[in-house]
């Protein structure tokens, strides 16, 4: 994730079928299935500002998915990729987060966040799991 000035952006990467079933569920759509032309952008969107609660000085911001695509990783898995951005009101001093994408799915769920914030290059990693789901803040 990055942040700079009024502008909030994120790539996330997840497996191909735990999508899938996610989004299954979550649409209601039993046979929903994610190809590489039909990475259902719109819907992912709708699950992340579900599943992800982000705040910028206390005010919640929704993220759009600006960019998806399709890759392997080390092990040949199909791996889904979605780029998603939003802007605050003001310059973010203070983001607050909660990164429960698959928390629903899995019980030992683990979530990482690289969190950028330029210019300055401060990082920051946050860590979530789905037994303890809680937002964490950074200020910048």
């Amino acid at each position: 994730m990055v942040v700079e000035g009024r502008t909030v952006a994120c790539r996330i990467r997840l497996f191909k079928d735990d999508l899938e079933k996610a989004l299954r569920l979550f649409s209601g759509r039993a046979t929903l299935q994610l190809t590489a032309d039909a990475r259902a952008d719109s819907l992912f969107g709708a699950y992340f500002n579900q599943k992800v609660t982000l705040e910028a000085d206390g005010t919640r911001l929704s993220l759009l998915v600006s960019a998806s695509g399709t890759e392997h990783d080390q092990a040949a898995q199909d791996i889904v990729w979605y780029v998603l951005e939003g802007e605050s009101a003001a310059p973010v001093s203070k983001l607050g987060l909660l990164q429960g994408v698959m928390f629903e799915m899995f019980r030992d769920q683990q979530n990482i966040v690289q969190l950028l914030r330029t210019p300055g290059e401060l990082h920051r990693t946050l860590y979530f799991v789905s037994t303890d789901p809680r937002e964490q803040t950074v200020s910048f």
